[in-house]
């Protein structure tokens, strides 16, 4: 904001960076510090953070890596998905709206996936946190200011907060289920979870004894 401005707000200021024409304010954060640009490396929870998924370096064949590695390839999507030490900058309405790209179910674990499916699930790790980004992670209603939104198309969420709202693919109500301590919505005919295969349909003889329990 403008230097000399300040805010109508009741909130603590705990952080003024100014110069003579900007100014950044921070407010209310319980705890602050900072560091030398070349000593940000090492701060305790940086360096334990996972590549950013905004980073324009980082690309498909190192995404479909770390879901090999031994770290993460055991873990339900679910958990893993927001991971930062995974990936850094995944939060909870991506985690639904990657699965539902990738057509994969979150109680999947990277362990179970073929290449097709792992390959689907590195692609929309990268493509749906760059595509919120671009375009603020918002879209248009009535009412909103024009300078609000990004050029282009907006964000819109395809299952994120649409329980029981049919499925923008094949119509089938969307359902919100609770994972890793938080709410996820999926959908239940293009994301099947394995263990709802009839070996007819591709499930194999263990995921058919676990549905039959």
């Amino acid at each position: 904001m403008p230097a000399g401005q300040r805010p109508e707000t009741s909130r603590s200021l705990r952080v003024k960076l100014e110069t003579a024409r900007k100014a950044i304010l921070l407010y209310s954060a319980s705890d602050v510090s900072i560091w030398p640009s070349d000593k940000i490396h090492r701060h305790p929870f940086l360096a334990g953070l996972g590549p950013d998924v905004l980073d324009p370096a980082l690309e498909v064949g190192q995404v479909e890596e770390r879901l090999r590695d031994a770290r993460f390839r055991r873990r339900s999507l679910a958990a893993l998905l927001l991971d930062q030490a995974f990936l850094a900058g995944m939060g909870n309405y991506l985690r639904s709206e990657v699965l539902f790209e990738a057509r994969l179910a979150p109680g999947r674990r990277p362990v179970e996936l073929d290449q097709d499916e792992i390959g689907r699930l590195a692609a929309a790790l990268l493509a749906v946190p760059r595509r919120s980004y671009l375009t603020r992670g918002i879209a248009a209603a009535r009412g909103m200011r024009r300078d609000y939104l990004a050029d282009g198309e907006s964000f819109r969420f395809r299952v994120f907060g649409r329980a029981d709202q049919p499925c923008q693919a094949c119509g089938t109500p969307v359902r919100r289920e609770e994972r890793a301590g938080r709410r996820l919505y999926r959908c239940p005919a293009c994301q099947p979870e394995p263990w709802t295969l009839s070996p007819r349909s591709g499930g194999s003889s263990r995921q058919s004894r676990r549905s039959s329990r």
